[in-house]
Parts: C-alpha cells; sequence; structure tokens
C-alpha cells in the first residue's frame, strides 16, 4: 500500500511538473479550493487561480489568490487579495488584505492593509497600510503607520513611524518619527529619539542630539546642531536651538 501511494505521488508529481512546462501561457482557469502536499504536488495546478480557500501544506504555488491562504510556505505569480497566514508568504504582484508571516512577508508590487511578520518587504510599488515588523519594514515608499526594530524607506514615508533601534528614510519624510535614532532626508514634522539627524527640517526635534543641515522650527536637545541659518548665528547650542 505504502508503495502504491508513493508511486502515485511520484506519477502526478511528473504529471504537473510536465503539464506547467508544455503551458505557453496559464489556462484561464480557476477554483475554489486549493490543496495540496508542496508544490508541485497539488491541485489545482500551479497555474490556477484560486478564488476561496488555498490549503497549500508546506509549499503552494499558484498565479492569483483570492480568499484565504494557509499553508507554510505562500507563493503567488499574481495578486493576493484576501488574508494570507504562513510561516512565509511571497507575492510577484500586488497584495491586498492582511499578511501574517511568522518569518517574512515579500511582496514584490504594492500592497494595501496590514502586514505582521519578523520581515515585511515590499518592493518596486508603494505601501498603504500598517506595518507591524519584528525585525524589518523595509518599502520602497510607505503611507500609514509602522512599528518594528527598524523602519526603512527608501524613497518617501507618510505618516507615524516607531521603531525599537531606528527610522530611515532616504528621501522625504512627513509625520512623526519615535526611535533611538532617526534618520531622515527631508523631514516634516516632529521628531523623537537620542539621535535626530536629518538635512532640511520643518518642525521640532526632541533628543540627546539633534543634527540638521537646515532647520525651519525647533530643537531641544543636550546638544543642538544647525549648519546654516541658525537663529543665533551660533550652529551649536545645548539646550535648545531654532531657525526660521
Amino acid at each position: 500500500m505504502k508503495k502504491l501511494m508513493t508511486a502515485a505521488l511520484i506519477g502526478f508529481a511528473a504529471f504537473a511538473a510536465v503539464a506547467e512546462d508544455g503551458m505557453v501561457d496559464r489556462p484561464w482557469a480557476w477554483s475554489p479550493l486549493g490543496v495540496g502536499i508542496a508544490a508541485p504536488i497539488q491541485l489545482p495546478l500551479m497555474s490556477t487561480d484560486i478564488y476561496g480557500l488555498r490549503l497549500g501544506g508546506f509549499f503552494s504555488r499558484n498565479y492569483n489568490v483570492y480568499g484565504i491562504d494557509l499553508g507554510v510556505v505562500g507563493m503567488n505569480n499574481g495578486d493576493m487579495d484576501g488574508i494570507q497566514a504562513n510561516v512565509f508568504n511571497w507575492s510577484s504582484r500586488d497584495v491586498t488584505g492582511i499578511q501574517i508571516g511568522a518569518l517574512a512577508n515579500v511582496v514584490h508590487g504594492s500592497f494595501g492593509g496590514i502586514q505582521l511578520g519578523a520581515f515585511n518587504m515590499v518592493y518596486t510599488e508603494p505601501t498603504l497600510g500598517i506595518q507591524l515588523g519584528g525585525i524589518l519594514n523595509y518599502d520602497i515608499s510607505f503611507a500609514g503607520i509602522q512599528f518594528g526594530a527598524l523602519n526603512w524607506d527608501t524613497t518617501y514615508f507618510y505618516g507615524w513611524q516607531a521603531a525599537g533601534l531606528a527610522n530611515v528614510v532616504r528621501e522625504d519624510a512627513v509625520g512623526f518619527a519615535v526611535a533611538p535614532i532617526n534618520c531622515m532626508n527631508r523631514f516634516v514634522g516632529f521628531q523623537l529619539g537620542a539621535v535626530n539627524v536629518a538635512d532640511e527640517c520643518v518642525g521640532l526635534q526632541i533628543g540627546v542630539f539633534n543634527g540638521v543641515n537646515k532647520l525651519s522650527g525647533l530643537q531641544i536637545g543636550v546638544l543642538n546642531l544647525i549648519c546654516v541659518d541658525p537663529l543665533l548665528n551660533v550652529p551649536v547650542l545645548p539646550v535648545a536651538n531654532a531657525s526660521f
């Protein structure tokens, strides 16, 4: 009996692999249910859309998934809309909904919704919503609320950031940033941390060290640095410094 089951599984895997490789493009097919052990040992085939429930076992792979996705590793080559709860979630395109990844959520498109995971990473397109990252939240651009050990945005941020280690925004940031280290290029809003640095800042900085190239606002801290046009013509001051 065991030999028969093993042979059946091997045969099904071979059939699925041949079927996938023989397709020029994915078929216009869908299923309300997806089940499997580890792709390509799954039904329906990997090129099929799931509208409903996917129980992927150790590893599942489909095109678009709309609904609920449960398993260990969940992967889709298209979009994901719904709730995705796996150890590792991977989407090659856009995701809208809730992603829960004990290890990581990786999106190679845009994301809108809530992400919870040790690592939350959204490449190429904007993120809108809430990110709760145990270790890292990484985005091209973000609008919403971020909580994590490290929040890293390669272009823009709009909203509220709180980090156990650092908030880093490579270009423009607008909102509220709280972390031991806040590092932005151009910042508008309120920074609270041990070290707050920015090229340009419009607003308020409160920290042990506050440093900017140009400020339109107020710094409160042990050491405050304004490189260009400080209000009192003194670039470094204790307690408070300002420029308008």
